[in-house]
Order: C-alpha cells, then structure tokens, then sequence
C-alpha cells in the first residue's frame, strides 16, 4: 500500500526533474503570446501559449508567471523534439502545485519508512513464532477456537446502508462496465476498418496542439479530390504547422484517421480491451457480493421481526 501510494508523487517528481535537464541540454527559447486564458473556480487555470515566429504550434504550461493574462507576450523554452515538453522562463521557483507534491513526496517517504519498519517487524514475530521455538506449558488453559474472519469488503458493507450498498457497488460498477465495454467495442471497430480498408494519404498539419500529448489537425484529400479535415494524436516527434504527414483514414469515414508509423498516439484497442476486462472483473466480485449482503441483511431483519412477540 505505502509504495502505490508513493508511486504517483515520486512519478511526478521524477518527470518534473526530467523535464527541466532535457530543456536544459536541447531546449530552444522563443518568445510566445498566450492565445487562451481560461479561468477555472475548482481546478487550475489553463494558459495556452503560441510562439510568434515559426515553429507554430500551441502548447498548455503547467506553471506561469502570477499577473500574465489573456494575449499577452512571454519567454518560454521548449523541447524540438516533444513540443509538450514547454516552461515558462520566468515562472516561479515555488507555487502550490510544488508544495503540493512535496508534501506528498514526504509523506510517501515517511510511508515508506513505516512500511519498512512494520515489515522487519512482522518478519521478526514471524521467525519468532515458527513452529518448535514455543512450547506449551501443562498448566497453560487450551487454546480457544479463533473467531472466523470475514473479508475486508464484507466488514466493510456492515456500517453501510442499504441504499449507498446498491448506488456503489451494483449501479455504478454496471455502468462504468456498460462503458468500458462501449469505447472497446468502439476500439476495436475502429481499428478493424482502417485495417481492412483503410488508405493511406499524405496530409498536412494545419493546427499543432501539445497538453502532455499531441494532437494534430490534419488536412488530406480523399477519393473524390476533395480536402478532408481529421484530429489525429501524436506521441515522441514533434510535428508543427505546415508539417507533412503519413496518415491512413476510413473511405466511409474520413474522419477516422491516424497516423502512420511509430509516432501514431492514442491508446491501442488492448488497452480498452483489458480495461474492460478489469472492469467486468472488479464488477463480477463486487455485485454478488453486495447482493448477497442486502440479501442477508434481509433475512436477519424478517428473523428479528419474526421472533418479537
């Protein structure tokens, strides 16, 4: 549990330090306006950058400076090879995105600790307790038969009430698996049809857009010598406007496009498939086993009702 729970901080952590060596060895400085400003009342605010000379394309900062506003102009350093990969020159050394992730960091250290502490513990008690190292006295009183122990879920579900047991743990777990199976099956079409028919064009990029990942809006011609517009995803080589492309799209659907080669994005169709999978699985355990809860709890409330007088 402690080392799930340090995985994320210690991920981000990781990428953070990453991110600002590799715009250190190769990162290009340009000077950017902000062309979207969006405010937000619940989460972070989004800042969308431009550069003003070529390479265009736009990119999403994760940090910025406190007073920038909508349109206006700012240094920022970018990798060639990952536009996404993008820092503003003058964003602050510390903001509450850093103090929060180093809390987390310390925390998952502590975690960590207390994890190896318990551990060594429990193996100590462990090599304690063999069998042979312990004998009995005579005079010692038998030992009495152990409780029978019922599963965390089952414990759980002991303080809930009947409704909360149905919303959590039989509708929502069907629905999040009606979905899942839905973008699979989705997935899986997809990939069939371009697969089966689908052709291969030259495009050209119109629109580079960089928040982690790429995406590209590329233009093409189909069949018909008519231009055709598609939103494909884009991981690793940076590709900016005016860019050339190998994409491979649907006849019937030109929309359904992606790009060819190794630097094509998106999830895989296994990816949807074995969430899917994982999902059904999850929604197998926790349905009979709240079913089987409501319908104990039943039982016991008919039987209490049944013997008052």
């Amino acid at each position: 549990m402690a080392i799930a729970f340090s995985a994320f901080p210690a991920y981000a952590t990781f990428q953070y330090v990453q991110d600002r060596l590799i715009l250190a060895e190769r990162g290009v400085e340009v000077n950017a306006w902000v062309v979207a400003y969006d405010h937000a009342r619940k989460a972070r605010d989004t800042v969308v950058v431009r550069p003003d000379d070529p390479p265009y394309f736009e990119a999403t900062l994760n940090r910025w400076p406190g007073d920038i506003a909508f349109n206006d102009r700012l240094d920022v350093v970018f990798d060639p090879r990952h536009p996404g990969r993008i820092v503003a020159v003058d964003e602050p050394l510390v903001d509450s995105q850093v103090l929060l992730f180093a809390g987390l960091d310390l925390v998952a250290l502590y975690l960590l600790f207390r994890g190896l502490v318990v551990g060594r513990e429990l193996r100590r008690r462990a090599r304690a307790l063999r069998p042979g190292d312990i004998v009995p006295r005579r005079d010692d009183p038998p030992a009495r038969p152990r409780p029978r122990l019922r599963t965390g879920l089952q414990d759980l579900l002991t303080g809930w009430k009947a409704p909360r047991i149905v919303l959590l743990l039989v509708i929502t777990p069907v629905l999040c698996t009606a979905v899942a199976g839905l973008l699979a099956a989705s997935a899986v079409s997809d990939a069939a049809a371009l697969r089966r028919s689908g052709v291969a064009v030259r495009a050209v990029v119109v629109k580079s857009v960089w928040d982690g990942g790429g995406r590209l809006e590329v233009r093409f011609p189909i069949q018909d010598g008519t231009k055709r517009s598609a939103e494909v995803a884009v991981r690793g080589n940076g590709y900016y406007e005016g860019d050339s492309v190998d994409v491979v799209h649907e006849p019937a659907d030109p929309a359904d496009a992606r790009l060819v080669g190794p630097n094509s994005g998106g999830s895989p169709p296994w990816v949807h498939v074995t969430g899917f999978v994982a999902v059904a699985a999850a929604t197998a355990v926790t349905v009979p086993t709240a079913v089987g809860a409501l319908v104990r709890r039943a039982r016991s409330r008919a039987s209490t009702d049944a013997a008052r007088p």
